[in-house]
């Protein structure tokens, strides 16, 4: 059924993409000509000018995984989001920046397109960094709530006088197309163990249920706890100030955001210019801003130790999908053959895995999760380290790791199956469409496309399902060190965030990538290692292809933006929903996945 469900969609897409087609190619052959004029990764490639402000922000996209290879259909059609950088090389980099003599401080410039966790750990960086007496501004402009919560680390947070800034707290809903399916005539039928398990809710009804709500309630609550505190710290406020702040508005202009004391000072864009000047940033040749380099470029002076025994850092970001995958995805047959070409290494005495994902195809995290437990009984320790999100099939492929780490706020668990049949018999009724044919068993046509499901067939799903849940229950148990009913107590389907998962003993210790690292290293018994990347950085056509399609790439934090295009917002905000519909890809139709994924802002 998934293949007729995603020819539906393709459909729909078929006219912008013949239109798309001629672009597409004539960038393909400007690629093919330009092969060897990428970007260089070498260490050092990049002058600093003495007296030059860090810049981060300026719609910076922070990804857990180096490379997402080459830029895919998803990318053609909403275009580019700007320049990409690595968690790991962005945090170097600010430590790096604390050592040299030419970087006078870092200025907070923008969005900064990243997970919750990914930001807490920036910031734990950017403290460390003023640690070292050199000063923190933050400009903001007209900044959302997550660019908020980057600024609200500086020393120094400035408004723009005709701008806003929005500290509001969080939100989450969800589209739900069960009842617009009904209405196309598309039948939906799910089997699934685990009262929380909700994925498959958004194809049944339209509204949330009970147990659903619950859980996101507790983990939004969770996550804002944190945000909050995390904001009143830095800023010297009460917490209890701070909400009611919140609850009186949620967006303040600039004057309202001082005399609440979100911010220091409103100013202009040239009053800025005097400020980080007079923090010690050199005039630019112009004499109308000052010395500067951005944090993805500034990233290209960073090294990561060589020499030594290895540690891998193998990053498993995106929806697990059954094969290969395409960028963006985490093909099981693909990480599997990463896991496994490492096991056959003699120089990799750790792994760290990093795991960013909701799950996805119930085989291929059985694949990768198989993997994880040769290299661990082959003695090559595994330590996994969370991001925003590492849930069902995400926590498959982590639990027979040897240590489990987690940000306070990472959403974990999902322990729960789920199985999922599209047909579309009432629309093939509807639309006097026929379907006809022989078979030699019966049960030859099972899951057929064409019609519903039977009761019995149902129950045979079923048995399915319950089957790979109990697997699922022994691999955490097994993994964990845990009783098997246990693990079902607290499984369920349920999500936790990070700091509540340590309690269950789904996860061992609280903590970002870099600590990760350390952890690794202690277990590989050495104090120095050789740190490999998996995959390692973009090639220089993958670099070249993303910058022809990205909405460029600007060097001043000053630089006006124009308005955003609607028709590629609009594709941008459905786009999730068809990457989900794609990702359905299970030889037997079975799907370990979270419903709730932290969106990047």
């Amino acid at each position: 059924m998934k293949d007729f469900f995603k020819a539906v969609f393709a459909s729909a897409l078929g006219t912008f993409l013949a239109i798309t087609l001629g672009a597409f190619a004539m960038v393909v052959l400007i690629v093919s000509l330009a092969t060897s004029a990428g970007g260089n990764h070498e260490t050092g490639a990049v002058s600093v000018k003495p007296k030059s402000m860090l810049v981060i922000g300026g719609e910076l996209t922070i990804n857990d995984t180096p490379a997402h290879g080459a830029p895919g259909l998803d990318l053609l059609l909403l275009g580019g989001n700007g320049p990409e950088l690595d968690l790991l090389r962005a945090l170097e980099a600010i430590d790096l920046a604390a050592k040299d003599r030419n970087i006078v401080g870092i200025l907070l410039n923008g969005p900064l397109a990243a997970g919750v966790t990914q930001k807490a750990e920036i910031r734990k960086a950017i403290a460390a960094f003023k640690a070292s007496g050199k000063p923190v501004i933050a400009w903001i402009e007209n900044g959302t709530q997550g660019e908020y919560y980057l600024s609200s680390v500086a020393d120094k947070v400035y408004v723009h006088s005709a701008g806003e800034l929005e500290f509001k707290g969080l939100a989450s809903y969800h589209m739900y197309y069960g009842e617009s399916l009904k209405l196309l005539g598309i039948g939906v039928q799910v089997t699934k163990v685990g009262k929380y398990k909700s994925a498959v809710e958004p194809y049944l009804g339209g509204v949330m249920s009970e147990p659903a709500r619950e859980q996101s309630a507790a983990l939004m609550g969770g996550i804002w706890k944190r945000v909050l505190g995390d904001v009143a710290r830095s800023r010297g406020l009460a917490t209890g100030v701070l909400t009611k702040t919140v609850d009186s508005a949620g967006v303040y202009d600039a004057r309202k955001a001082v005399e609440l004391k979100l911010a220091d000072k409103a100013m202009h864009r040239d009053e800025l210019v005097k400020q980080v000047r007079a923090a010690g940033a050199g005039a630019d040749e112009s004499g109308t801003s000052f010395l500067q380099v951005n944090l993805h470029r500034y990233a290209n002076k960073v090294a990561l130790p060589h020499g030594g025994p290895r540690i891998a850092i193998v990053y498993a970001e995106g929806e697990i999908v059954d094969g290969w995958g395409s960028p963006g995805d985490i093909g099981g047959d693909r990480l599997a053959h990463d896991l496994r070409l490492l096991r056959g290494d003699k120089r990799i005495k750790a792994v760290v895995l990093r795991v960013n994902s909701p799950g996805g195809s119930a085989f291929a995290s059985d694949v990768v999760a198989r993997e994880v437990g040769l290299l661990k009984s082959q003695g090559i320790p595994v330590v996994v380290s969370m991001g925003d999100v590492a849930a069902s099939g995400g926590y498959y492929i982590a639990a027979k790791a040897n240590l489990i780490m987690a940000d306070p706020s990472t959403i974990t668990g999902s322990i729960g199956v789920f199985g999922l049949h599209f047909n579309y018999e009432d629309l093939a009724r509807k639309v006097q469409l026929g379907t006809d044919g022989v078979k030699t068993a019966r049960y030859a046509d099972l899951l057929a496309e064409h019609r519903a499901a039977t009761p019995e067939e149902l129950a045979i799903i079923q048995t399915s399902v319950d089957g790979v849940y109990e697997d699922f229950l022994r691999i955490v148990a097994d993994g964990r060190g845990l009783k098997r009913d246990g693990v079902h107590e607290i499984a369920q389907g349920r999500v936790w965030l990070g700091e509540d998962a340590r309690g269950l003993g789904l996860v061992d210790k609280l903590g970002g990538l870099r600590d990760a690292i350390k952890e690794a290293k202690l277990l590989a018994k050495t104090d120095e290692a050789e740190l490999i990347q998996v995959p390692a950085l973009n090639s220089g056509r993958e670099n070249l292809l993303q910058k022809l399609l990205s909405d460029g790439d600007n060097d001043s934090p000053l630089f006006a933006k124009a308005s955003a295009d609607p028709a590629k917002e609009f594709l941008k905000a459905n786009a999730k929903w068809l990457r989900s519909i794609r990702a359905l890809n299970d030889p037997k139709g079975v799907y370990l996945t979270c419903p709730l994924v932290p969106e990047r802002r």
